[in-house]
This record gives C-alpha cells, structure tokens and sequence, in this order.
C-alpha cells in the first residue's frame, strides 16, 4: 500500500498566491484589513445589541430628555464652528466628559481611530492642488507643460497644499466630534430610556418603531453578512480575478437582502399576532430634576462660548 504524502503547499503558513495575483505580501496585508474589519464588525455588534450597557455614573442618571437635548445642541453647534482650534477643545472637553462619565479608554479608542481612517479616506482629495489650491507643502507628481487630459488642462504640478491640509484637518475634526458626541449619549444611556425620551420629545411613532428594529436587529444582520463572507473565505484557496470577486460581492449582497426581507415579514407577521398595533409602549414618564436642567443648561453654554471663540478666531 502506497503512502500518501501531502502537498508542500499544505505546510506552508500561507497558500502560495495564484500566478498572476500578487505577492504573498499582498495576501498578508489583505489579512490584516480582513481581521481589522471583523474586530470593528465585533464591536459594533457589541455596541449595537447593548452587551456592556450603560456605566453607572452621573452622565448616565442624566435623565433622557435633558440629556438629548444637551447633546444634541452640542452636536448641531459642532457643524457650525469652523476654527481647528474651536473644534479640537471640543474634542478634548468631550473626551474629558467620556471619561468622566464611565466609558473606557478602549470603547472610546473604537471611535478616535475609526473615524477619522473613513473620513480620511474621503477627503483626502481636497488636500491637493487641483481641487484646493493653495502653498503646496509636498509636490506629488511633475507634468509635463501643457498636459492636458482630454479637453481638461493639466496643472504642471499636483501637490499637497496648505489649505486642503487644512480643510481636511476641519473636516476630520468636525466628524469625529459630531460622531463621539452621538456615540457617548448613546453608550451612557439604556437604548429602550433612549427611544422613550425620543418619543416624549415628540418624534412621530413610525420613526421611533424603526429606529427600535433597527437597533435591535442590525447586529443580526451584520452577522449574516460575516458568515456569507467567512463562508467564501473557508472555501477560497486563490484569489480570484476583479470581476470574479466583484460578482461575488454582488451576490453577497442580494443573499443578505433576501435575508433581510425574509427576516423583516417573519418578525412583523410575529408581532401582529401579539397585538401590535403600530404604537411604541413606552414606561411612564419621570421627572426631570434641577440636576438635569443644569446638564442641558452647561451644554448650551458651552457651545455658545464655542461659536463666540470662533468667530473672534
């Protein structure tokens, strides 16, 4: 009886890459966003379904009306300032109050490096020359005199300048406060407290009864779509050409919206037959306190001497 050997590829950390798709270093570097998208994908997860909860701490007894709207003047006066250096003491004073507040260093990490690597990645256009001009702090490319590309004229150089540096640097700063702003209300709140004070507050019923499925049951479907992608995964040994990827892309998305759909009819067909009748029942109402007042009243106040700085800036 003959031995059976394995392949040497099998010992191998890594499957050799297909003739014609790249190095292995590319196949590690493609690893490496893989686990960084599925650690995200996990704590979104996480934040989405409630697993950590609320920290209990001042910020959190803040009752939910007066917390809402003190959180979101600050948001909306955010869009509003345009100095870096308005913006980034409300970067800091947001972070001092998060970690006041109960939320670790590490949840609020997700959201200093998350955003600003997406929000990045769509200004960083407007740093060069052609779309923002400006003193050019780092010249890209050199062109020829006279390059044009089809009926457009070509700039001799493309750089990075000065202003769309710090166009992009307004824009980081403006997104990460509006998103850590939205963040930290919802972490220190109790997510049904949080939909309550929304519906007290006067948002129509049809918002909040979508605002309340969504939040319970995109952490399901952000499952689906990591088990559709693992499932691909387990079963590739070579990368496979654009167009083969991007087909599969597409039928992964049709898979999780069929998935969706199904989901959707099985779980309103469920609460019809438990008497929903389209209204959200929310506990009664509490007071709210003078300590609560004051929180809505400090936020005011702050955004308001943040606007006067930076119109004096």
């Amino acid at each position: 009886m003959t031995s059976q050997t394995l392949p040497e590829w099998y010992g191998e950390a890594e499957f050799p890459a297909a003739p014609g798709n790249g190095r292995r270093g590319r196949r590690r570097a493609g690893a490496v966003v893989r686990r960084a998208l599925a650690s995200l994908g996990e704590a979104l997860a996480r934040e989405l379904a409630g697993a950590q909860g609320p920290p209990a701490s001042w910020l959190a007894r803040v009752e939910p009306r007066a917390k809402i709207a003190g959180f979101m003047l600050l948001i909306f006066g955010t869009t509003f300032l345009h100095g870096l250096a308005p913006l980034g003491a409300v970067f800091a004073s947001v972070a001092v109050v998060s970690l006041a507040g109960g939320l670790g260093a590490r949840r609020l990490a997700r959201v200093w490096l998350g955003v600003p690597l997406f929000s990045l990645a769509i200004i960083l256009p407007a740093t060069l020359s052609p779309i923002t001009p400006g003193p050019p702090l780092l010249t890209l490319w050199r062109l020829a005199p006279g390059a044009r590309l089809g009926p457009w004229a070509l700039p001799e150089a493309i750089a990075v300048t000065g202003s769309g540096v710090e166009v992009a640097a307004r824009f980081l700063l403006r997104s990460t406060d509006c998103v850590m702003l939205a963040f930290v209300l919802v972490a220190t709140s109790d997510h049904a407290a949080l939909l309550a004070g929304l519906r007290r507050l006067g948002m129509p019923r049809a918002f909040g009864m979508v605002l309340a499925m969504m939040q319970r049951y995109l952490a399901v479907l952000l499952r689906s779509a990591e088990e559709i992608h693992l499932a691909k995964l387990s079963r590739t040994i070579a990368a496979g050409g654009l167009r083969n990827e991007q087909r599969w892309v597409a039928a992964g998305v049709g898979n999780l919206f069929r998935r969706t759909r199904l989901l959707a009819e099985e779980v309103h067909e469920a609460m019809l037959s438990r008497g929903y009748d389209g209204e959200v029942r929310v506990a009664a109402a509490g007071s709210v306190r003078p300590t609560d007042l004051l929180f809505a009243a400090a936020a005011a106040a702050f955004m308001a001497a943040m606007l006067a700085a930076d119109r004096l800036v």
